[in-house]
């Protein structure tokens, strides 16, 4: 995939942002309640200083640089220069940090995951220092990024894992909870309004939201164990068994991280039979710092032995990198047919890189004007007119020279009863003339003509 664009997700997201900056009234745009407002805030900010899609691109990269920034300079204060250095490199290579860092506003989730590193990082301190100002950090980096993305709220049980691990409690902390809220809601404004602020709690309790996305062919939830299936595909296998095999001398709040982490995650599958890469990305900027750290002593101990894993590893996860680079939502991919798009969900298919399709369709109409397009009554190419025949709608007797046909829409959705019908008459009679490849070689958008 040569191109970058938007999902369906961010150009409904960027709509809001749009609203904004025309209002600059927060309480007149509230659409998809649910995602919560800081990152429209600034991405409505950062649209009013430049135009164009620029700065919804810079400000994900300004905020994942600082990420990583942030789990740098720990590292190397903490567990010195290796370390560090290898925590950075798992970072810059990881496609779902790499993804996230591409993707804007709320989706993108790379504010949440800022502010929740900023949050663990500040527990930490806290808990070894016992001063005021790392739990008034900590507690205004958990607001801000539950205003980020309501999915902050899972940070809890890992970061009372880090706290009490810590060994040092004290009931002044209980200050966290008043500047948390008191964070969160001054940089929302719209949950001020009770009306808004229970349409937030009404939308996160919603149980059928998500029973359309068929993960794995396993029926219409997600399995209690997809979370870790996700954790597994997008941090590396090779990563997560070099961290078992050689974590012999993590630090005490860095397993109570890792430990809550996996708990949270089985708890998550096991309640809302859902999850996506998005979703759990917050905890990643540290996991890896766990797993370098977990890899860093036997480095220092077999280092023959142990750099050529961690060597063949980043040869793996560089592959990736380079095999879905510049748009890396669809990494996982690889895995099979069930892991494409929905992986990460149907909305990240949803109008991206159409541009190459469409000139094809314009070039045929330019050459012959009369053509008609035969199209699922149900499509992603969003053309009408009378070039456009829907399937439901055809005549019988006519011919129609060409078809038009979405992955989106001929596999994924499957919520529409001329879906199997018009995949097999495409099948029976017509052969397809232009198809747009996504990694890792599967087809997108085809146009067929009548054999």
């Amino acid at each position: 995939m040569g191109t970058l664009g938007f999902t369906w997700d961010e150009g409904g997201d960027l709509t809001t942002v749009q609203c904004l900056k025309d209002t600059r009234n927060p309480f007149a745009c509230t659409g998809d309640i649910s995602q919560t407002r800081l990152p429209f805030y600034v991405h409505a900010l950062a649209g009013s200083l430049m135009s164009g899609t620029r700065p919804h691109f810079l400000v994900s990269f300004l905020f994942s640089a600082l990420t990583l920034t942030c789990v740098y300079q720990f590292a190397l204060r903490r567990f010195g220069l290796g370390i560090a250095t290898l925590a950075g490199a798992l970072y810059v290579t990881s496609p779902q940090l790499l993804a996230s860092g591409r993707m804007v506003v709320s989706h993108s989730n790379i504010l949440c995951t800022f502010f929740t590193t900023v949050a663990f990082l500040a527990v930490v301190q806290l808990t070894e220092t016992r001063r005021v100002r790392w739990l008034v950090v900590c507690a205004l980096a958990c607001g801000a990024a539950a205003a980020c993305s309501i999915v902050a709220v899972f940070n809890a049980p890992a970061l009372l894992a880090i706290y009490l691990a810590g060994r040092r409690t004290s009931w002044k902390d209980l200050l966290f909870f008043p500047v948390a809220a008191a964070t969160f809601f001054a940089t929302t404004i719209v949950y001020l309004q009770p009306s808004l602020f229970r349409a937030l709690i009404d939308a996160c309790r919603e149980p059928n939201f998500y029973k359309f996305w068929n993960y794995l062919g396993m029926g219409p939830y997600a399995p209690w164990y997809f979370p870790l299936v996700i954790l597994v595909i997008k941090v590396g296998t090779w990563w997560l068994l070099l961290a078992a095999l050689c974590g012999r001398h993590v630090p005490r709040w860095l397993l109570a991280l890792g430990i809550a982490f996996l708990g949270t995650l089985v708890l998550k599958g096991a309640l809302f039979h859902y999850d996506a890469p998005h979703h759990q990305v917050q905890f990643y900027p540290l996991l890896y710092l766990f797993i370098a750290v977990a890899i860093g002593d036997t480095l220092r101990r077999r280092p023959r032995v142990a750099g050529i894993a961690v060597a063949a590893a980043f040869v793996v996860q560089l592959y990736g990198v380079i095999q879905f680079f510049p748009n890396y939502l669809f990494y996982g991919a690889q895995y099979g047919d069930r892991f494409i798009g929905e992986f990460y969900g149907p909305a990240v298919i949803h109008g991206q890189d159409r541009d190459h399709t469409w000139q094809t369709i314009d070039a045929i109409l330019a050459r012959e004007p009369d053509a008609k397009f035969l199209v699922a009554d149900n499509n992603i190419f969003e053309r009408s007119g009378p070039s456009y025949v829907p399937f439901t709608q055809r005549d019988p007797h006519a011919r129609y020279e060409y078809a038009l046909v979405d992955r989106l829409y001929a596999k994924h959705f499957d919520a529409f009863p001329e879906r199997d019908a018009y995949n097999a008459y495409l099948a029976a009679h017509y052969a397809p003339i232009d198809t747009r490849v996504w990694p890792p070689g599967v087809w997108m958008y085809r146009v067929l003509k009548l054999r």
